[in-house]
Order: structure tokens, then C-alpha cells, then sequence
């Protein structure tokens, strides 16, 4: 009976909602903005709808080019609908979140089958970077759901037979193309022609129709803002947002880290736990599918972003977060060949390879995690070992499941033990990383004790946070030397910086981490 009831898309995608309001929307208010990319994009944000500006990103009162205009118009219609909070800048995430879940259902379901679909949700919705992605204040997450939904809309087309599906998938890519820049419709539409030229399918090339609607729809809803921002802001716009932040930062490393031409295998294999586990397997099952088609592209997909992102010189571990749709698939095929082949012996010990894989990787994970966390956020031990705890039950649980060869429960119970993770370390953990690694603490102190004519000043990984968070734009600081000409104009000054950048005896108010606020005011800070 819950098997024919499974079978129904809505009764689906409805489950998925609710599991999304646990995962994506339950706790998202609770935590402070963390430095520096949250609030960057929160502050900016919150200054477009005080100043009533729903055209030019800004920042500090002036112009900025990182990112096109659509999570911004997202961001400022939540906080129309909820307020200026943290609630209201992750809305539009946890929402793409959920998004993506739905549209990975109906991919996996389109491709394959049914449970396909609902595995791959299921896989997709309890990684460690979704979870984080779908709860935080940045692009990727809608960058990446646009991006399935133009995939999805795209195979609807090709399986269907509907040329307007096409027209959607473009809607889709301009979307994308609007949230991150010219990488949300370059890099799906080629992959989409070599995989049109691997299968030689060249039937829609050749439709003239379809070709057209889609253009003219991309060009109707992509093109607009930027025109408009040329006009207003002419060279400006163009050296900055292609000139930086597209060409630049793909051909010389913007960071320290990340120019290893590896930088992306740990990040796959961390941000895809504990499903990375079973990888290796599918993907060496994925080559040997006899869907050639429907695994071609999954492959493609995976690939190509990846190798797009090794080669970049600036890397981040969000970057290749796109190609978690294939990874979320694969797994999904991988899982439903298992219920039907596990007889097979050499499919199971394939299988319980890479399960017991998934327990040594745990292990390690969580002796790992405590090694970290005892040294760089020391407070957070008790609240991060009864969220270990609460893992070691869940794989446990799928363990007995695993011996008594119930493997659907296998499945169920390693999704489990990721959902089950999460309220003990968002109650217990997070707030205590607050400190570290938001200005929502350090703000308190100076707004407790902030007079009219007093300056107060950041180093750049905190002035996002420290505007936001106080209301105030803080003055720039690339070490305490700078706060000098303010003391000799008698001002009283707080200044957020890092430990490593105080070179004066100046009085520290607050020290938590790395993060340091120092003051001349002789009212004392508590």
C-alpha cells in the first residue's frame, strides 16, 4: 500500500516539503550571519530596500558587481515578507532547496523510475553541503536548482516530445545566468551539445522553432539587467563583473587555498557525505548502465563541471556544488539496482564494501571533528559529542539493518542519522559558534556602548557582518594602525580585527578566536 502510494508524484513531492521544513527552514533564524559571504550578501540586501534600489547591487552605499541581481531581488522580497533577520536571508535558499529536491525527484523519476527518484532525493537533501547550502545566505543553492530545473526541463523535452519544454529550460538557464553570471547558461548548454553530439542527436539542432522561442525567451529575461547596468554604470560594470569577477578570478587564484589541481576531490567526497561512500560503486555501475543515454549525461555532467572548476585557478568548495546532481543520482540508480540485485553476488559485496566504507569513513569523521573542534572551538565539544552520539546511534541502527540483509531500512536509517544529527547541533553546537565566527556578539558590545561621533571600524572579512549587525558602515581597516588617526582626533573608536593584524597596544575588549575588539573608550566593555 505505501508503495503504490509512493508512487504518486504529489504525495511525493509533499513529503519532501516537510522534510525540507525540518532540514531547511526549522532552525534557519536561530544562528547569526557568518563572516564573511552571508552577510555579505544580507547587507547588501538590507541597504537596496532601505534605500528603495531594486536595480544596482550595493554595498556600503556604493555600487558593487561580485553577482547579477536575481538573489538579491530574492532576498529583498523575503525581507519584505519577514523582516530584516537572519529567517528572511536564508528563505530564499532553504526555498531553492526544496526546489531542488522536487526537481531531482523528477529527473531521477523521468530517467529511471520512481524510487530512483525518491532515492536520489533522499541523498541529495541529507549531504553535508546541502544541508549547509539550503540553511546559509549565498547563490549556490539557487544556482544550482536553476540549473537542474533546465536539465529536468530539457529532458522533458527530449522524453515527451513538447518543444515549450524547451522554452522552460531556457527561462531556467537565464534565471541562472541572472544569479551567478554567464556560467549559469554557458556551462549546462555545453553540455547539453556535447551530449547532443555524443548521441548523435541531432534532431533538435535542426528544429528552428524551438531554437528560437528559447533565445528569444533567454534574451527577454537575462539581457534586460545587464543592458541596464551598462547604461548606468558603463566601463565600471564591465571591468568589474566580467572583467574580475568572471575572467580574472578564473584565470589568476582571488585565495590562498585551492590552486591544487586536486582541490576538488576532498570536496566532493567531504561535502557528499556520507553518500560519498558509495560513489566509487556507482559510479563504476553508472558506466556500465544499460540506460546509455539517461547515465551519459549524468556522467557528462559530473565531468565537465568538475574538470571546469579543477582547472579554474580560483577555487572554492561551493564552486562544483552543481555537479552534486549527478552524485545525488548516481546514488539514487546505485540504491535502487541494490533492492533489485542484491541476490547478485558480486553487486553485494560491491555494496557492502562500500557500506563498511560509510563505517570507517564515519569514524574518522568523528575523531577527526572532535580534534578539530577541542582546537578552534573549544566550547563546542559537549554539544558536538552528543550530535556524535546521536550518529552512532542512527549508523548503528542501519548496521543491524545491513546483518539482517533489510536494506530498504539501510537506506532509511543512513538518511536518518544525518537528519537526526541536526537538532542537536543547531540547539547545542551553533549557537556557541556564534563568537567565532559572527559579528552578532562583538556588535551587542558596541551598540551597548556606541555615542553619536564615535567611529567604528572592521577589517574586510568583518564589515559586511559589522554593518549589518550594528546599522552602522564601519570604517575600513587593514590592521589597528589605522584607528590611530581617529585617537588623534579625539574620537573614541571600536575596531573588529584579527589577532594577527593588532600592532598597537590598544585595549581588548573581546576575544573570541581569531577575532579581537580593541578600543580606546575608557567606559568599560564587558
Amino acid at each position: 500500500m505505501m508503495g503504490k502510494i509512493l508512487e504518486k508524484p504529489v504525495v511525493v513531492i509533499l513529503l519532501l516539503l516537510v522534510l525540507s521544513i525540518y532540514l531547511f527552514f526549522f532552525h534557519s533564524g536561530r544562528m547569526a550571519l557568518t563572516d564573511p559571504d552571508e552577510t555579505f550578501y544580507a547587507q547588501a540586501a538590507k541597504e537596496m530596500i532601505q534605500k528603495g534600489e531594486w536595480l544596482t547591487p550595493m554595498l556600503y552605499g556604493k555600487p558593487q558587481f561580485e553577482k547579477p541581481i536575481l538573489f538579491y531581488w530574492l532576498l529583498e522580497a523575503s525581507y519584505k515578507t519577514f523582516g530584516i533577520n537572519e529567517f528572511a536571508a536564508r528563505f530564499p535558499s532553504g526555498l531553492f532547496g526544496f526546489l531542488g529536491l522536487a526537481a531531482i525527484y523528477l529527473l531521477g523519476r523521468l530517467l529511471f523510475n520512481n524510487r530512483v527518484g525518491v532515492f536520489s532525493a533522499i541523498a541529495l537533501a541529507t549531504n553535508l553541503e546541502y544541508l549547509m547550502l539550503a540553511n546559509a545566505c549565498v547563490t549556490d543553492m539557487a544556482l544550482s536548482t536553476l540549473m537542474l530545473l533546465g536539465v529536468l526541463f530539457f529532458f522533458y523535452g527530449q522524453i515527451r516530445k513538447k518543444d515549450y519544454f524547451y522554452v522552460l529550460s531556457s527561462a531556467a538557464f537565464a534565471f541562472a545566468a541572472l544569479t551567478k553570471g554567464p556560467i549559469g547558461i554557458l556551462l549546462p548548454c555545453f553540455i547539453i551539445f556535447v551530449y547532443l553530439l555524443l548521441t548523435k542527436d541531432s534532431a533538435l539542432l535542426k528544429k528552428l522553432k524551438p531554437i528560437l522561442l528559447s533565445s528569444v525567451v533567454f534574451v527577454l529575461i537575462a539581457l534586460p539587467w545587464y543592458i541596464v547596468m551598462y547604461k548606468l554604470h558603463a566601463n565600471s560594470f564591465l571591468d568589474e563583473f566580467f572583467g574580475f569577477h568572471n575572467i580574472t578570478r578564473f584565470l589568476t587564484p582571488e585565495h590562498k587555498i585551492g590552486s591544487g589541481i586536486y582541490y576538488n576531490i576532498p570536496i566532493v567526497f567531504g561535502g557528499f557525505f556520507p553518500w560519498s561512500a558509495f560513489l566509487p560503486f556507482g559510479f563504476w555501475q553508472m558506466f556500465k548502465s544499460k540506460e546509455r543515454r539517461a547515465s551519459l549525461f549524468i556522467l557528462l555532467w559530473f565531468f565537465i563541471i568538475f574538470i571546469f572548476f579543477s582547472v579554474s585557478s580560483t577555487k572554492l568548495p561551493t564552486y562544483i556544488f552543481p555537479s552534486f546532481i549527478s552524485l545525488a543520482l548516481i546514488v539514487g540508480k546505485l540504491w535502487d539496482d541494490f533492492l533489485n540485485k542484491h541476490n547478485e553476488k558480486w553487486f553485494f559485496f560491491g555494496m557492502r564494501l562500500s557500506y563498511f566504507l560509510l563505517l570507517s569513513a564515519t569514524a574518522l569523521s568523528l575523531i577527526g571533528a572532535y580534534i578539530f573542534i577541542r582546537m578552534d572551538y573549544p566550547e563546542m565539544v559537549p554539544g558536538m559529542l552528543i550530535a556524535g552520539l546521536f550518529l552512532v546511534l542512527g549508523m548503528g541502527l542501519s548496521l543491524i539493518a545491513f546483518l539482517a540483509k533489510k536494506f530498504l531500512a539501510v537506506f532509511i536509517l543512513v538518511a536518518y542519522s544525518v537528519a537526526l544529527i541536526l537538532y542537536p547541533v543547531v540547539t547545542l553546537a551553533l549557537p556557541l559558534l556564534e563568537g567565532y565566527e559572527t559579528d552578532r556578539p562583538v556588535c551587542g558590545i558596541i551598540m551597548s556602548h556606541y555615542k553619536e561621533g564615535d567611529v567604528i571600524a572592521s577589517e574586510k572579512d568583518f564589515r559586511p557582518g559589522v554593518a549589518f549587525y550594528t546599522g552602522v558602515i564601519p570604517a575600513y581597516l587593514s590592521n589597528s594602525s589605522n584607528l590611530l588617526s581617529y585617537i588623534r582626533e579625539g574620537r573614541t573608536v571600536w575596531g573588529v580585527l584579527k589577532q594577527k593584524n593588532i600592532v598597537e597596544d590598544m585595549n581588548i575588549v573581546y576575544r573570541r578566536g581569531k577575532k579581537r575588539l580593541v578600543t580606546n573608550s575608557k567606559e568599560k566593555a564587558t
